[in-house]
């Protein structure tokens, strides 16, 4: 059960993938063009490395990452959820305390009352 929704991952990924093509291009630029290739061998050889680099790292940060931040948002819902089943059990607590300490509390009793137009138990037992 996934802690992070679509919406979330999408955007994370939008900004993982700029991230490691904003710093390929740099590194590219600083040391690939002193490679001794044609434009058309360096744009392959950049779009090779951008890819490359992009899936090894997300490969990395899955294995590494991934499963501790989902185990983590997901812990922080079950402690929320707790801690409001917790907060609901106390407000309980205190209304029945207030219902016992209050002389004027008279709990109301259900009772069942058949109505006039219910059918009555003879006939259903002469229709079997």
């Amino acid at each position: 059960m996934p802690a992070l929704n679509t919406e979330t991952r999408l955007v994370m990924t939008i900004l993982f993938v700029g991230t490691v093509s904003g710093a390929n291009v740099y590194f590219y630029s600083q040391y690939g063009l002193n490679f001794p290739y044609s434009p058309l061998a360096h744009a392959t050889l950049f779009g090779l490395i951008t890819v490359g680099s992009i899936m090894v790292l997300k490969a990395l940060f899955d294995i590494a990452l991934n499963d501790r931040i989902e185990m983590y948002l997901l812990d922080q819902r079950i402690k929320a959820y707790w801690e409001r089943k917790s907060k609901e059990e106390q407000q309980r607590q205190k209304i029945k305390e207030t219902y016992k300490n209050n002389p004027n509390f008279v709990p109301i009793q259900q009772t069942y009352t058949p109505e006039e137009n219910s059918i009555p138990n003879e006939f259903l037992a002469s229709l079997q």
